[in-house]
């Protein structure tokens, strides 16, 4: 199960991480083609702005589920690394569940708000703002995934107590 379960997640950030390469990919391109139709060509696209938000969002609801299983995020953990390790390993655990809550309000609310906009369009696209709204349920289903992983997972519990909040230095 464990093996599964892991092997699931590591899918999951790979397919991840090449829609997050090919959303910043094809921002730069729409940027660039909006300038050169803007300026160049004197012709502006009215679409542009748009795809480049929708983008956007992708990328960082992708990108916040990716960097909370690879432990990533911005974290202040000087006073919490202090503490004895049971009390260390109580708060960490502790902001696991604060996450893993935000994570299911993520999931039920986003799609929620994602089914609720599926009849509405969205300016210039003619497309409903689902397509927004629909990254904060599958970020959210993703960070549960990753939460149950590593409550699962002894090897990534056991990283959890060596490194404490984030692996960066």
């Amino acid at each position: 199960m464990n093996g599964a379960l892991t092997g699931l997640c590591e899918l999951l950030v790979r397919v991840a991480k090449i829609a997050l390469g090919v959303l910043t990919g094809a921002i730069v391109a729409v940027t660039l083609a909006a300038v050169w139709w803007r300026y160049a060509l004197n012709a502006p696209l009215s679409w542009t702005e748009q795809v480049c938000r929708i983008f956007f969002v992708w990328m960082t609801f992708l990108g916040a589920a990716v960097l909370y299983r690879e432990r990533l995020h911005v974290a202040i953990d000087m006073f919490v690394l202090m503490l004895p390790r049971p009390a260390r390993m109580a708060v960490l655990w502790f902001v696991e569940g604060l996450i893993l809550v935000f994570s299911l309000v993520l999931l039920v609310y986003g799609a929620k708000l994602s089914v609720d906009t599926l009849d509405q369009t969205f300016g210039a696209l003619d497309i409903s703002p689902a397509t927004f709204y629909f990254a904060a349920p599958v970020a959210g289903a993703m960070m549960i995934l990753f939460f149950f992983e590593l409550l699962l997972t002894p090897a990534r519990r056991v990283a959890l107590d060596k490194i404490g909040v984030s692996t960066s230095v």
